[in-house]
């Protein structure tokens, strides 16, 4: 393993070839030993600990990093832009989600005109962070939907109570869902406590699917503070809850990779981005959307990660979000793919589009768009998973 390095790949926007090597070498050693170079006697510290530059060049014409942190619409100086690839050892990481993310992009990260763009794992990490335990096979196995695109219903809004959410969990689940889940804002709230709310709704599932032979999932909401977030866990699946969902942006990676690790869970995973904005939306500086929405959530556990669609009330464009879906499920070592989960925007009208862009290997969260319908929730979600079954076929 010593000899083991991954890379990460940075875009550095500068004003000259000589100013990007000076803040790629910043880089190096700003995210390893955090030290002033030329003081370092010890030079296993110095030609292994010590970020490598594996290579700097000006970024090329029609690089995929161009448009990375940038708005739709805005002007990109591509002349400026440098792509920076550093490598980094495998140590450093201590093998722990929290302290990998802090190599990648810790103290750099509060630095202007730095983009993580890319990385490249090695194999003791791919060791350690699996991926996801079921997958995009495993959960079309368990929801028995083997072609068309998946559906994802969401209840709510804050302020419903636990039997009001109940109550929508057994219509969508007779509609037909593949997934319910909480709302992200509905936590352990006085109007719907969590273990009232998450025994109500596990039940009630549970009792649709063995009435009507379905075989839906109901993923409890189990984002807390600390210690809570294993204990809720453990409720969940106690209640009958058979998924889970987190928002890692504000538990932190090092829970998803907690839970999705746990053999006495063992629960399919929801990824939501909730919090996450900051870190990816248009700035000068930050993580690719694909790597935080995307490949992060994969590479850590989730199952299912949600991102937000283009063309709703969210300002994401077409290919941002055909990049994440692709970095979600396309081949990636060894990691099994996980199933996109778009949300936002997802209506009756755009379904034939958006199934054309994603794919079948897709679910769809559908929010909004059910309640607007009419009252009739169930024959809503009925609507939609019929909808889904003709453009599947097309």
């Amino acid at each position: 393993m010593k000899s083991e390095r991954f890379i990460v790949t940075y875009r550095i926007a500068a004003n000259s070839y000589d100013d990007a090597k000076a803040i790629a070498g910043a880089v190096q050693v700003e995210q390893t030993i955090e030290f002033p170079y030329e003081f370092v006697t010890d030079e296993y510290i110095k030609e292994h600990i010590t970020g490598q530059l594996v290579s700097l060049e000006p970024m090329k014409a029609d690089s995929p990093y161009a448009t990375v942190g940038v708005m739709p619409g805005q002007t990109v100086l591509r002349d400026s832009y440098y792509v920076a690839r550093i490598s980094y050892a495998v140590e450093t990481t201590a093998m722990e989600a929290t302290q990998f993310l802090n190599v990648i992009f810790g103290n750099s990260s509060l630095q202007p005109y730095i983009w993580v763009v890319d990385i490249e794992l090695c194999p003791s990490l791919y060791a350690v962070f699996k991926g996801p335990r079921f997958g995009l096979t495993g959960i079309r196995n368990l929801v028995g939907t083997p072609k068309r695109p998946m559906i994802q219903a969401v209840i709510k809004p804050m302020g419903a109570s636990s039997a009001e959410l109940a109550r929508m969990c057994g219509a969508y689940t007779r509609g037909g869902a593949d997934v319910i889940k909480d709302d992200h804002g509905i936590s352990n709230q006085s109007f719907s406590e969590f273990r009232d709310r998450i025994s109500r709704c596990a039940y009630t599932v549970q009792e649709m699917n063995a009435a009507h032979g379905t075989k839906t999932l109901y993923a409890a909401n189990i984002s807390g503070d600390g210690p809570e977030v294993m204990e809720r866990a453990q409720f969940a699946k106690e209640a009958g809850a058979t998924a889970l969902m987190v928002a890692s942006g504000l538990i932190g990676f090092g829970w998803l990779h907690v839970l999705a690790t746990d053999e006495t869970l063992g629960l399919p995973i929801i990824n939501h981005p909730a919090f996450s904005g900051g870190g990816v939306s248009p700035g000068i500086s930050g993580v690719a959307d694909y790597l935080q929405l995307g490949l992060f959530p994969r590479l850590f556990g989730a199952d299912m990660p949600i991102f937000v669609s283009y063309g709703g009330r969210f300002t994401f464009t077409q290919d941002q979000c055909q990049r994440i879906s692709r970095y979600i499920k396309n081949p990636t070592g060894p990691l099994k793919a996980a199933c996109p989960a778009p949300g936002g925007g997802i209506t009756d009208t755009r379904l034939a589009e958006l199934v054309g862009l994603y794919g079948n290997d897709t679910m769809f969260l559908v929010g909004g768009d059910m309640f607007r319908r009419g009252p009739d929730i169930e024959s809503n979600m009925a609507y939609f998973v019929n909808r889904l079954d003709e453009l599947s076929d097309l």
